[in-house]
């Protein structure tokens, strides 16, 4: 049996996997039946924890999505692992950094909640996509990559925007490429967003999709903002030189499942 906990960061929920004191190699048809809300345990991401292969990083971390595709960064979930690590004593109370595929990543414990240190997000492009999304959302928008890759779309407002449509006609454009759509409208210097991820569908929280929108906003005199999705709030800063994410981790549950 393999032992599993369940977190949640902001309502993105996840299931923390260790390959540190247990052998698991999880597999796509696997990481689906267990990510079925009603068949299975039910999660957004599995996030796998095993041992780096880089000298000077503390732990390797893979992200699974539901459907057992995989991930190239998540930072609700990079916070869970932070906070499931210290919990289960692999490491001390103290800064980790994680090797993931696409980048390292530092952590901080700080009062009750985990602070993550990010270089910038940055804009990327692509004609031949950037036309095809321009006849279907015929208004303004960003490309992003923050470890995953975003279309950010901003609105007058989010409430009642019919996301599932708009991610349902870009999919054959994005979706093989790996691209997440977030919508988001500015509330003073905080900001509202919700997002479609690939592999889950529309989550409570993304943190990748909300760090994306942080750098697009954090400009000129912004030095900080809170980003609000349904499931809660990310704070976001500028210092010297790095972005600064907070935002809490929350215990669920612990079982097992037949690996």
């Amino acid at each position: 049996m393999i032992k599993f906990t369940k977190m949640h960061g902001n309502g993105n929920d996840f299931v923390m996997v260790n390959s540190l004191e247990q052998e698991f190699k999880p597999t796509k048809s696997l990481i689906s039946k267990l990510g079925d809300r009603n068949l299975g345990i039910g999660f957004d991401q599995m996030i796998h924890i095993g041992v780096p292969t880089k000298d000077n990083k503390d732990f390797y971390i893979k992200f699974y999505n539901a459907d057992g595709g995989q991930a190239n960064m998540c930072l609700n979930g990079i916070r869970c692992a932070a906070s499931y690590i210290w919990d289960q004593k692999f490491a001390p109370n103290g800064p980790l950094t994680f090797q993931t595929k696409t980048m390292d990543i530092r952590c901080n414990p700080i009062k009750n909640n985990v602070e993550v240190i990010l270089d910038e997000a940055k804009s990327f492009s692509d004609s031949s996509l950037e036309t095809k999304i321009k006849k279907i959302i015929k208004t303004p928008f960003n490309l992003v990559d923050s470890g995953n890759l975003h279309l950010c779309i901003p609105k007058k407002s989010v409430a009642k925007f019919d996301l599932n449509d708009l991610y349902n006609k870009l999919a054959l454009h994005i979706k093989p490429i790996g691209i997440n759509v977030s919508i988001y409208s500015k509330d003073k210097n905080n900001f509202n967003i919700r997002t479609y991820e690939n592999g889950v569908g529309e989550t409570l929280s993304c943190g990748s999709a909300s760090f994306s929108v942080a750098c697009l906003c954090l400009k000129d005199k912004i030095k900080k903002v809170t980003i609000k999705s349904s499931g809660g709030r990310l704070q976001f800063k500028r210092i010297e030189g790095s972005i600064l994410m907070s935002g809490p981790t929350k215990f669920i549950y612990s079982g097992s499942f037949d690996g």
